[in-house]
């Protein structure tokens, strides 16, 4: 592939940089595809991309190949930009984010409101499991190249004082903790703050063994936005009934889409195909 060295390729930013195969290739290794299948997508895309054709581009003709292949790696591979897709305003990826505690096991609500010792909060998850209570701070950004900073972190951090301060003085003996979840990644300096603090965060890759990655990798809590073939029309119909799983789409008949949702019977056929292939 080194007559592709030369190659530019335009980011969602403007910027151009080189087209790096491995590269692309690392990118659907991670995604959990065998080295031979990796490779060979590889090959396919590189050889038929153009110099000057947009990063988004490349992502789209190797989710299609590796569809082709493995609907299941197509899926991870993904992933990360599927929970970008959440939005958007971010209530899909707070919704996303409930989805997720819950399959853990906790009670769940959105957005509550608790009274602190100073002020009173807006919380976007609440999860609690007997005597836990974990206060969520669901952090999406549309740029899944955009890192959650300090700031927001040294803000989860206060409310939670304020919390605390308030449950102590009340009598309340549940035990509170903070997380800050985001879609995308940490900088430095939050990692930093966070490992002098009683605080959570959980990223797409971080921390090493409990991210988003490898929690919905894991248990296979993959979200709608993921289908090929999901459109905004079907987005905001399933967000309407709280679905954002595709797990929650198990047994769903094409006839189904079609009658609650609207959508053609072509679209309905394809989700359902879709949603089969990663639910087995």
């Amino acid at each position: 592939m080194s007559r592709n060295a030369n190659r530019k390729v335009v980011k969602r930013g403007g910027q151009e940089e080189l087209f790096v195969p491995e590269k692309l290739c690392g990118s659907i290794k991670m995604a959990g595809a065998a080295d031979s299948l990796a490779d060979q997508v590889c090959g396919i895309v590189a050889d038929s991309i153009e110099s000057g054709v947009s990063t988004d581009k490349i992502f789209t003709t190797t989710r299609r190949y590796l569809a082709n292949f493995d609907p299941k790696i197509a899926a991870l591979y993904a992933l990360e930009r599927g929970l970008g897709a959440l939005g958007p305003s971010g209530f899909l990826f707070e919704q996303y984010v409930a989805s997720l505690f819950r399959e853990m096991g906790y009670d769940v609500r959105m957005n509550v409101y608790v009274l602190g010792e100073g002020v009173e909060h807006e919380i976007d998850v609440w999860a609690e499991k007997g005597n836990v209570v974990f206060i969520v701070e669901a952090k999406y950004r549309n740029d899944y190249k955009t890192k959650t900073h300090i700031n927001t972190v040294m803000y989860a951090d206060a409310r939670l004082g304020d919390i605390r301060r308030r449950a102590n003085k009340s009598g309340d003996h549940r035990e509170y903790y903070m997380w800050v979840v985001t879609n995308t990644q940490f900088t430095e300096a939050a990692v930093s703050y966070v490992g002098h603090r009683d605080l959570q965060l959980m990223g797409w890759d971080y921390p090493k063994y409990i991210n988003l990655m490898k929690i919905v990798s894991d248990k296979k809590l993959y979200p709608v936005t993921i289908l090929p073939s999901i459109t905004q029309k079907a987005l905001k119909g399933l967000a309407a009934d709280g679905i954002v799983l595709i797990k929650s789409l198990a047994g769903m008949k094409a006839a189904d889409y079609v009658k609650h949702y609207g959508l053609s019977e072509s679209l309905a056929e394809k989700l359902e195909r879709e949603v089969a292939e990663l639910v087995d």
